[in-house]
């Protein structure tokens, strides 16, 4: 009884879902229509419009609480703050809920003044009051730290809190095309980002069907006037449920399309389903000034050779481990502090800090007029330039007019400044950079400025009105001196202090006589091929006199039969205890490993690391400090972001394309190999 009982159960929870997985399929088909129609409205600044779409899919699809962040987008864009608030607060889910936050900090930065996020109505009517609520308060809860009477107490804990929520692969999957990655670059076009396509880009995305589609098509232009560049095939990833998921990967080369503004699109040839955007192609100068980035490809000089076929060829890169923001020389500098006496004067210190950063380079300064002699009697600066921003007594806010932008932008046109920083923590001024033309632009507030080569944003509070406690002074200069931090090469060891020797002499092993090879990572994306090692350790072995440290992850550990001559020289480990591993790693002689936390160990230790790092990040921000190498490669699909191997649709080609000889020619950089 209690069996067939149980069956009885299991039909009717089978059912539930089968039905609650039809609901939502009708939901989705009702309320996606409604989506993009908000998303076409927004894209063209139609925001009453677009507000209405999202309601309306919101009602069909009440889980997309990204959908209420774009009401409040749209509410904000049109000038009701307070209304795009209110749509900023409705927004509970720890996935949506930090985006939700930022924006509606943003909206209350708008128009010079401050909206406050407390909840406002015209009466108390249904209000709960209790006099006993609050009793002791902490100061140190202060500022915004003080929760009463919340939903869930662990909300304050964001993610770390919620475990619930779909796989990461599925998660925002719906029937149809969806674009991951068009491109690596970008261009603002009336206020909206657009790709620019230049060298070899990659399309990819994903496809959720009832069926497997084998095939997709990417077009260029619109209706009939539609062709074909790209067929490229799917990769199906195993997905829970009746759904399929299909991703693809295809790299085209962007200049044997013509330039132009046009529309981009994937299809599917045997259904309607579609994606698109438009995407901006045209010629390109200065290519080596993206010589640092894996992202960019440059077409093939023949302009046939196959895409495939040309960037399995391009070299491994093999980069130093010291490394800075630059990528040359800072010889002409651009220091603006375009505002009153008082703002300058409390940055005048940051001036000479970058007078003693750049002590060789041409130093100019854009100032208002009314405190040029200031600057020049400094001496700090080789000249000093000004720009007039007046004051607007009816916006409360300074301005530039055509005549006066038109005379800054001629004054730069030909300096070819290599670096431009603006000092005012303030929004206003910041645009002035892009009339300076430099290759480097650095400033506060990169989040909100994303023409930033590199910024930060700064903020103390006083505990009870939560305005800024650091000096004016000590802002400005933070800035100059993280841009120092960023500029410098070299970090210094953290070395051990415990003695590692018996540690050593348990595990046979003597200090800088051996070379460890870490074999895992985390996420299967990171690895280099378990055989690439191996084929690594056996040259190892052969053209060096030193012993051989093999780590790996549970389960990858392979057979591999090693000569009788060599084989006492292979030390083996699977798993050991976190400070024989720090002991091991800090007196190797060399280490080899994939994108993990123990490169990043090895080489906080001082130990000379050649690592081999994939390329769903930049290799500028997760390669290792200190000494060695960084390995990479230059694919067109560089900075995906992924996680999921199987989501790739190029099995991380990435980083199993490297080779080992690759990685002995970077350490015969540093070691004697034969």
């Amino acid at each position: 009884m209690i069996v067939r009982g149980a069956g009885r159960t299991g039909a009717k929870n089978s059912g539930r879902k089968t039905h609650r997985g039809i609901v939502k399929l009708v939901r989705l088909r009702f309320g996606l229509p409604h989506a993009r129609r908000g998303d076409a409205a927004r894209l063209r600044n139609d925001w009453i419009e677009a507000v209405v779409s999202y309601r309306r899919a919101l009602d069909w699809l009440p889980w997309r609480e990204d959908l209420q962040i774009q009401v409040g987008n749209c509410l904000k864009e049109f000038g009701d703050l307070n209304g795009a608030i209110a749509a900023y607060r409705s927004v509970s889910s720890p996935a949506h809920r930090p985006e939700a936050l930022r924006q509606m900090a943003d909206a209350n930065q708008r128009d010079g003044f401050t909206v406050h996020p407390y909840r406002i109505d015209n009466t108390a009517d249904g209000a709960h009051f209790d006099d006993n609520l609050i009793g002791s308060v902490d100061a140190r809860l202060l500022p915004n730290r003080l929760k009463l009477n919340d939903i869930d107490p662990r909300r304050r804990l964001g993610p770390l809190g919620n475990r619930s929520g779909p796989p990461r692969r599925s998660s925002g999957n719906a029937i149809g095309i969806k674009l991951d990655q068009v491109g690596a670059m970008s261009i603002e076009r009336d206020g909206v980002l657009e790709p620019l396509l230049a060298g070899i880009i990659a399309v990819r995305g994903r496809l959720l069907s009832l069926r497997h589609i084998e095939t997709l098509s990417i077009s260029l232009g619109e209706g009939e006037c539609a062709q074909i560049i790209e067929t490229v095939p799917t990769h199906l990833v195993s997905l829970d449920g009746p759904l399929m998921l299909q991703v693809f990967n295809a790299w085209i080369d962007s200049a044997r399309l013509p330039s132009g503004r046009h529309w981009l699109s994937v299809n599917s040839p045997s259904r309607s389903d579609s994606a698109g955007l438009f995407v901006n192609i045209g010629e390109f100068a200065h290519q080596e000034l993206l010589a640092s980035s894996n992202a960019f490809v440059p077409s093939p000089a023949d302009g046939t050779t196959d895409c495939d076929e040309f960037v399995n060829t391009i070299p491994t890169v093999a980069r130093p481990a010291a490394r800075t923001l630059f990528d040359g020389e800072i010889n002409s500098l651009l220091i603006i502090r375009a505002d009153q006496l008082g703002d300058l004067s409390a940055s005048m210190p940051a001036f000479a800090r970058l007078r003693a950063l750049f002590p060789k380079a041409r130093i100019s300064a854009l100032v208002q007029p009314s405190v040029q002699a200031i600057v020049e009697a400094s001496g700090i600066v080789d000249e000093v330039l000004t720009v007039e921003l007046p004051y607007d007594h009816r916006t409360e806010r300074r301005y530039l007019d055509d005549a006066e932008e038109r005379r800054i932008s001629n004054l730069f046109n030909d300096r070819a400044l290599d670096l431009a920083i603006d000092l005012s923590p303030g929004d206003e001024t910041r645009p002035l950079l892009l009339l300076a033309g430099a290759t480097y632009l650095v400033g506060f507030n990169p989040e909100r400025f994303t023409f930033l080569d590199f910024g930060i944003s700064i903020r103390s509070r006083d505990k009870l009105n939560q305005l800024e406690k650091n000096s004016h002074a000590v802002n400005v200069l933070a800035l100059v001196e993280t841009l120092a931090l960023v500029m410098t090469p070299d970090r210094a060891p953290v070395e051990r202090k415990l003695v590692s020797g018996p540690v050593l002499a348990a595990n046979g092993l003597v200090a800088r006589r051996y070379i460890v090879l870490h074999t895992g990572a985390r996420h299967a994306i990171n690895k280099w091929p378990i055989a690439s090692f191996l084929a690594l350790a056996e040259e190892l072995l052969r053209r060096t006199d030193l012993d051989i440290v093999l780590f790996f992850d549970e389960g990858d550990d392979p057979e591999q039969q090693w000569s009788p001559e060599a084989s006492h020289r292979v030390h083996r480990f699977s798993r050991t205890d976190t400070d024989s591993f720090d002991a091991i790693l800090s007196n190797a002689a060399l280490m080899i490993a994939n994108d993990s936390g123990p490169k990043h160990l090895a080489a906080m230790r001082g130990v000379l690391t050649v690592s081999l790092q994939v390329g769903r990040l930049n290799w500028n921000e997760w390669g290792q400090d200190g000494i060695g190498k960084i390995l990479s490669k230059r694919v067109p699909c560089t900075g995906c972001g992924l996680n999921d191997i199987e989501m790739c649709g190029r099995g991380a080609i990435c980083i199993t394309a490297i080779s080992v000889d690759d990685v002995l020619n970077a350490i015969a950089y540093y070691i004697s190999i034969d």
